[in-house]
């Protein structure tokens, strides 16, 4: 069916005629002088021709006159387009209203995030973007430029060299440089460097002060190694002791482990949940409520809907959450006694400094009692074996 675009407005049907007197039709319309087009014969007994919307209810006393029946094959034009969506209108307002809802979502600020601070706190940087308009739920089209609050940021927060303020979508970012403070140099006063262990000396170097003891010597926990005050007791200065000093430093520790091991294990049996996300909200929309598993652990996954470039502040949220059980397994005694050996020498190296050096390790006792192994373990440690005493405390004496 085709027409120029007035007929279009006005609207056609295309109608195919039969039975009856059909030539009479035809004559009595013509003569009435409505305009058909498109005539044409689809049988002897079959006639389809096309008219206006507004000649089609003038045909009726021709036809019923002739004895004919009318089918409406084909319409075509704005006032059927204006039916259809009179008929679908709640359909299209809905469409229409989702698309607003989207529009103003997305042109609202959701999150303000700071990165970048380690002296100033956040709040306090949130509480100066809040006033320069700056905040969750604020219209996009009522911020200010961004290089204009960066600036105010600037100047509103003391310590701070620079401030970048970057939009993407519903979410804006703070990024903060802090001013670099020089720190301040540790100010020392008179001191000994005294032993913080009972120790059999194994290396001794005085930077500064006198030292007190030398290789191979046993010393006494508390006992200056390097004192801080030189000279003669006439003419003596008191200075900051400095220097390294190691020795040999034994420890005893009772350890113990047990023969049956437990351990998590996974069943294979998951079940999936999926949410709905607006925000910091979440509607559940699949999955169970509650878990069926006695034990679980639960991995969550979100992903964040996106119109275009702008992250907008609603997407979905699935959580996998995983049977799981304890296991156990029984482990022979020689495993075992390696098992608390090495727990033993953790704790010793906790004690002792990273830099200490086990020299030799001797099993005391080993006995196996109640399902476990039980062991008292002797340690020679390597370590560093100094402590400040400032000589301001001992002037007292």
């Amino acid at each position: 069916m085709k027409g120029t675009m007035v007929e279009w407005l006005k609207g056609r049907v295309e109608i195919e005629l039969h039975g009856g007197d059909v030539a009479r039709f035809l004559n009595e319309v013509l003569s009435a002088k409505l305009s058909l087009a498109n005539i044409r014969w689809t049988s002897s007994e079959k006639v389809r021709f096309e008219v206006s919307l507004a000649q089609y209810f003038s045909l009726k006393k021709y036809i019923r006159a002739a004895g004919s029946t009318m089918r409406i094959v084909r319409k075509e034009g704005f006032p059927f387009l204006l039916s259809r969506m009179e008929k679908r209108i709640w359909f299209s307002v809905g469409i229409a209203l989702f698309f607003t809802i989207i529009f103003l979502l997305s042109s609202l600020v959701w999150t303000v995030d700071v990165e970048g601070n380690e002296r100033i706190p956040k709040d306090e940087i949130i509480a100066a973007a809040k006033a320069e308009g700056l905040y969750p739920l604020q219209w996009s089209f009522r911020l200010q430029d961004t290089d204009i609050i960066s600036k105010k940021l600037v100047n509103a927060i003391p310590g701070t060299n620079w401030i970048g303020v970057v939009k993407n979508g519903t979410k804006v970012k703070i990024q903060v440089v802090e001013m670099t403070i020089p720190e301040e140099r540790e100010k020392y006063s008179p001191r000994h460097l005294v032993a913080t262990n009972d120790a059999v000396i194994t290396y001794i170097i005085a930077e500064a002060g006198k030292p007190l003891v030398r290789k191979n010597m046993r010393v006494k926990k508390g006992q200056t190694l390097i004192s801080g005050i030189i000279g003669t007791e006439a003419h003596s200065e008191v200075v900051v002791a400095q220097g390294k000093v190691k020795g040999l430093v034994w420890y005893e520790y009772n350890v113990s482990t047990p023969l049956i091991q437990k351990y998590r294990a996974y069943t294979g049996e998951k079940q999936e949940r999926n949410y709905f996300v607006i925000g910091n909200r979440a509607m559940q929309i699949s999955g169970y409520g509650q878990t069926p598993y006695e034990k679980s652990e639960i991995l969550t996954t979100r992903d964040q809907l996106h119109l275009w470039n702008f992250e907008l502040p609603f997407g979905t949220m699935k959580e996998s959450e995983q049977e799981s059980r304890f296991e156990q397994i029984e482990i022979s005694v020689d495993q075992a006694k390696q098992t608390s050996l090495e727990q033993a020498r953790i704790n010793v190296r906790s004690v002792a400094g990273e830099d200490a050096r086990i020299v030799s390790e001797i099993v005391l006792h080993e006995e196996s009692d109640n399902g476990k192994v039980v062991m008292k373990v002797l340690f020679e440690v390597n370590q560093s074996i100094t402590k400040e005493l400032p000589i301001v405390q001992m002037q007292g004496d």
